[in-house]
């Protein structure tokens, strides 16, 4: 359960990280798009990832009754 915090926390910490970059400008139209892609993927893997510890928890919550 650690690892998957640690692993969702990275991922959003490295999705600010680019999509700051972008915000300013730094990137070229191909690495702008290629981070928005990037960030979208990121995004819709930690919203998974938190649905998932949901239903874990859910089930774990719903066995313990």
């Amino acid at each position: 359960m650690k690892a998957v915090l640690i692993l969702a926390t990275l991922f959003v910490f490295i999705s600010m990280l680019l999509n700051a970059a972008r915000n300013r400008g730094k990137l070229d139209d191909k690495a702008n798009r290629a981070v928005a892609g990037l960030a979208s993927s990121m995004r819709i893997f930690v919203y998974g990832l938190l649905f998932f510890v949901g239903i874990v928890c859910l089930a774990v919550a719903w066995q313990s009754l």
